[in-house]
């Protein structure tokens, strides 16, 4: 007869079966569902990284990868591609896909920016005032809210922009242009305004900017995989709103983890800081901007001639009005 097991052996063997099972049936056991974010490398995307590095989207049972690339452009471009299923990018790429039948929309923006960008001319120039860029050279990425800001802003003082010689530039060559005498100025974002700007090598000087432009920064998609990943996305909103919420009860903690993420010091941190702000929305600014780029692409004619889009269908509220229902007032 074989021997008999002894009633503690029995009961280890019992317990353990038990936590196997209840691990087993537990929500987070089931693997993780896989998300591709092209992540702007820039302080606006601040709460994916603080949603990262806080265990937010792990929380939610989601593993987020991210792609890291200069300009939102860059990233929308690879979801337009299919090698990431959202991209960060302020509003004024979508708005121009919309005129080359893209099926991308707005998920949510995450965050605003008052003083992101910059429009600054070479010290070399001579340059001090808006009004001097006529017959200039001004480095600018073409589809981006920079340069809707250095169109717009040209208007406003007088200058047609048709009289300024826009040179293509990528942001992160700003410095070398400047320095080169490639350009008399750039309409740049942060960090690379900040790099022609400071430090004992500066090249730039920063020339005024009318107010009135607030850049919306927002998480993008192709609408099918929006459609069918809504589960998906709410977990991932659920994340970003808990990074928000971080971000501003403890913003020393949330600075230190952009400094981290993008190796920047305390000073720029601290310049760019009051111009930033953390709260994920769908609202009616942002339709009324993304309205009024629509009528600045076809009449500077960056697009063809045609009708008057809709920019609501740019917009995907579902997830969002499921997780922070006061958070949508675009009427979508």
């Amino acid at each position: 007869m074989p021997r008999s097991v002894p009633a503690t052996v029995r009961l280890r063997a019992a317990v353990a079966l038990a936590w196997a099972t209840l691990a087993w049936l537990a929500p987070g056991a089931a693997a993780a569902e896989s998300l591709r974010i092209a992540a702007a490398r820039a302080p606006v995307s601040l709460p994916l990284y603080v949603a990262r590095q806080r265990g937010f989207f792990a929380d939610e049972h989601l593993e987020v990868a991210f792609i890291d690339f200069i300009g939102g452009t860059r990233c929308l471009r690879l979801v337009l591609d299919d090698k990431a299923d959202l991209a960060t990018t302020s509003e004024m790429p979508v708005v121009l896909q919309v005129f080359g039948h893209a099926d991308v929309a707005i998920l949510a923006t995450i965050a605003h920016a008052s003083d992101n960008l910059k429009l600054i001319a070479s010290k070399a120039s001579g340059v001090t005032r808006s009004e001097q860029l006529s017959g200039r050279k001004v480095g600018v990425t073409a589809g981006t809210a920079a340069q809707y800001l250095l169109e717009t802003h040209l208007l406003d003082v007088g200058v047609d922009p048709q009289r300024v010689t826009m040179v293509p530039l990528q942001a992160e060559d700003t410095v070398a242009a400047l320095r080169s005498g490639r350009i008399d100025g750039a309409a740049v974002w942060e960090p690379y305004g900040y790099a022609a700007l400071h430090g004992p090598d500066a090249v730039a000087v920063r020339l005024p900017l009318g107010g009135g432009y607030l850049e919306s920064y927002n998480l993008v998609g192709r609408q099918p995989v929006l459609a069918r990943r809504d589960d998906a996305l709410e977990r991932l909103l659920r994340a970003v709103e808990r990074a928000e919420q971080f971000i501003q009860a403890q913003p020393a903690d949330a600075q230190a983890i952009l400094r981290d993420q993008l190796k920047l010091d305390q000073r720029f941190v601290d310049g760019v800081w009051a111009g930033l702000a953390f709260r994920m929305s769908l609202d009616q600014a942002l339709v009324s901007t993304m309205e009024g780029e629509v009528r600045w692409a076809q009449r500077e004619g960056h697009v063809a001639e045609g009708g008057h889009p809709d920019v609501l269908m740019l917009i995907h509220p579902g997830p969002l009005r499921r997780v922070k229902p006061g958070a949508v007032g675009t009427g979508g």
